[in-house]
């Protein structure tokens, strides 16, 4: 079975060549047995046995049954599941493979390779949910029980089901976080991830960041000699220059990637003599291109390989599909196009769905057949919304930016630290201090001295003072990250629909000048009375997007610090919402139901707007955060639920209720919620100055008062009174 198997790479190879000389010159059958494990181990499936290497596992097998010192069972297995893979017996072999997984892991064995090549048999299968609980069990599982190293695969099965579903940012979250790990143990899989990590940029659409990990990779590959890593590279940058425009230097990438190809008549040749024919598509260089597809087309259908793969996406049909329309061959383009369509269904390739969804419905819209068109527009639109949610409108991976946070808390840690060193040298100093001023009754000449002592603690005073600030500062920033995180929410939609129906309008403008030109009034008008359609839409989704925006200015204003008056049913409903689309954004499993109890008697409400929009963000935040904590120790019968009510005060003034039915507060450390850097939250996850800066802005910056009634493991409320 010639190149089926896309486990194997070159550095693989290299290991095994290594090791074959290490056996070479053993000398007792009892290092020779352990060297063979070694080959076996690393690398487990062998479905290609044209390259001149020998059966290591029948080797290890023959020997070990006069030797009796390792236990077979889980080896048979492998090799029984190799037997199975070369007769394209897929899901056998991956049922042998798993069986020997069990195995090995009674024994505590670091089976990082074979992991690994499972993902492969998932892929053929097209078993993508299956291959996301498995891998998902095994993390789990390692995660516990070890060992380390057979955790980074793991991640690595689960980037690729992500990526299949065209779900880069969990896709590139997992890969970069096996990337972590395998960076400290082996530092090929480290440069295999890398180079994964570009080409998987490059499908979301990140050429920047596609190039920065390709040239990452390039490098590490080079240096490790691995052919593999060289052509992955290669032919990521050669994609990044093609989606980016520049065809000729795209040309030169992949004659790169074609160099460090190997022999063997895998996908990733198809893949790449494919993505070679697109490059000369795009330079009017038809008759170069169509060898190329004949010749891919001829490897992919001898071997069975998917549009979806994971080396990326070999789509060969669509390029026939340019090939065509360049011809002006319509009923050919035509079925092409179709088949492509219909492989990216049948593999469930999202992105690849949503990019023919609306090539079809552009190709039938230009030839005249509307009712066509308008099918194919309706279900990327359908497919769209649903490929979109929750993705990062940036297309940065959020592990990527988690590092920043964690930078950030790492610094706020170091403050506090030094605050911790220098409350003790201020305790330090005070003992001198008194011990001072009694030494002054006796001998009066020491008064130089105590001056002394004096000036020193009042620097240390202003430098206490701005590591507060510095704090408050932190926590002030961390406000609006989730503020941030709630804004990102509420506007993406909007946005999407203005350029969709943005993109739309510019083809109908482009059809409206073809049917006008050609005196076809009624077709003219009736693509006009589209376009306004559409129109109106963007102008609905703008001022909706603006309005967001408006508000969002609003709040984020430093102001005056003077009271306006404020309608606080509005403020507290959307400090609420964003709070929530804030949690949401970074936990999307976590649900909550929102109750409100809103007086709407309650007139304007005379406060400093953005102080009481960071009370409220920070009282919210804190419910959220109580509930969702709960919720991860609760059975399935718990309820998140967050209660807010607005009343008149018996006093003459205004209340806020805030209810969550989360952890509670424990008595014990009740009354130490509102004192400066106070926290019950991980370290890292809290600076404690939340609560008291809330305190603060209600009591002294307002004339209010914030109270708190609470009972630990049932519920929190949160009271605060503002005055008429």
């Amino acid at each position: 079975m010639t190149g089926k198997c896309l486990a194997q790479n070159d550095f693989a190879f290299a290991a095994m060549d290594s090791l074959q000389k290490v056996l070479a010159k053993e000398k007792t059958p009892k290092d020779s047995l352990f060297t063979l494990q070694k080959l076996v181990d690393f690398t487990p499936i062998r479905s290609d046995e044209t390259l001149g290497y020998p059966d290591h596992i029948k080797m290890l097998l023959d020997l070990d049954q006069k030797l009796k010192l390792i236990d077979p069972a889980p080896y048979l297995l492998l090799q029984q599941g190799n037997a199975y893979w070369a007769k394209r017996q897929y899901a056998r072999a991956l049922k042998s493979f798993q069986d020997a997984v069990t195995i090995f892991d009674k024994q505590h064995k670091v089976i990082y390779p074979l992991l690994i090549n499972i993902r492969v048999l998932y892929n053929y299968l097209n078993t993508q949910e299956d291959r996301l609980r498995y891998f998902q069990q095994k993390l789990e599982y390692y995660q516990v029980n070890g060992p380390y190293e057979n955790v980074a695969p793991c991640y690595h099965g689960i980037a690729g089901y992500y990526l299949f579903k065209g779900a880069y940012n969990q896709a590139l979250n997992n890969y970069m976080k096996g990337a972590e790990i395998f960076r400290k143990f082996d530092r090929h899989f480290y440069a295999n991830v890398t180079y994964v990590l570009g080409m998987t940029y490059n499908q979301w659409g990140n050429f920047d960041k596609a190039r920065y990990y390709a040239g990452k990779a390039l490098p590490l590959s080079q240096k490790l000699k691995d052919s593999s890593g060289i052509n992955y590279s290669y032919n990521t940058l050669s994609q990044t220059a093609f989606n980016s425009g520049r065809y000729n230097e795209a040309l030169a990438y992949i004659n790169e990637a074609i160099r460090f190809m190997g022999k063997k008549m895998s996908q990733r040749v198809a893949t790449i003599k494919a993505v070679k024919a697109g490059i000369y598509l795009k330079l009017n260089q038809p008759d170069l291109a169509l060898p190329l597809l004949d010749r891919a087309k001829q490897l992919s259908d001898s071997a069975g390989f998917k549009t979806v793969s994971s080396v990326g996406y070999t789509e060969i049909d669509y390029y026939y599909y340019e090939y065509y329309l360049f011809k002006g061959n319509t009923a050919q383009a035509e079925k092409a196009l179709l088949l492509a369509y219909q492989k990216a269904t049948n593999e469930k390739g999202v992105p690849l769905q949503l990019k023919y969804l609306r090539e079809l419905g552009y190709f039938y819209q230009k030839h005249g057949q509307p009712e066509r068109s308008e099918k194919y527009f309706e279900e990327y639109f359908k497919v769209f919304d649903t490929f979109e949610e929750g993705r990062h409108e940036f297309k940065v991976a959020e592990y990527e930016i988690d590092q920043n946070d964690r930078i950030q808390r790492e610094h706020i840690n170091q403050l506090k630290q030094e605050k911790a060193v220098q409350d003790y040298q201020l305790s330090r100093r005070n003992t001198l201090l008194w011990g001072s001023l009694l030494v002054l009754l006796l001998i009066t000449a020491l008064l130089v001295f105590i001056y002394r002592q004096l000036q020193l603690n009042k620097k240390t005073l202003v430098s206490l003072r701005q590591t507060q600030n510095q704090l408050i500062q932190s926590e002030k920033m961390a406000s609006l990250g989730e503020l941030t995180a709630g804004i990102a929410h509420e506007i993406q939609n909007p946005l999407n629909f203005v350029n969709n129906f943005s993109e739309i309008n510019h083809e109908m403008i482009d059809e409206l000048k073809t049917e006008l030109k050609g005196g076809n009034v009624d077709e003219a008008l009736a693509i006009a009375e589209g376009i306004q359609q559409n129109e109106q839409k963007i102008s609905h989704h703008g001022k909706r997007a603006d309005a967001i925006v408006k508000g969002m200015l609003q709040h984020s204003q430093s102001g005056s610090g003077k009271k306006e008056p404020v309608a606080l049913n509005a403020l507290i409903d959307e400090c609420m919402r964003l709070a929530y689309h804030g949690l949401r954004a970074k936990d999307k499993s976590f649900n909550a139901e929102l109750i409100t109890h809103l007086d709407q008697s309650l007139p304007k409400v005379n406060v400093i707007p953005q102080d009481m929009v960071r009370v409220m963000l920070n009282l919210f935040n804190n419910a959220f955060y109580a509930v969702n904590q709960k919720s991860k120790i609760s059975g399935e019968d718990y309820k998140p639920t967050i209660e807010v009510t607005t009343f008149a005060s018996t006093s003459g003034g205004w209340g806020v209720k805030i209810r969550d039915n989360g952890t509670g507060i424990p008595d014990a450390i009740k009354e130490k919620i509102m004192q400066p850097f106070f926290t019950t939250k991980p370290t890292g996850e809290g600076t404690g100055l939340g609560l008291s800066l809330a305190y603060d802005m209600i009591v002294k910056g307002h004339g209010g008062k914030m109270e708190v009634n609470t009972k630990e493991g049932d519920f929190t409320v949160f009271t605060v009174y503002l005055p008429a």
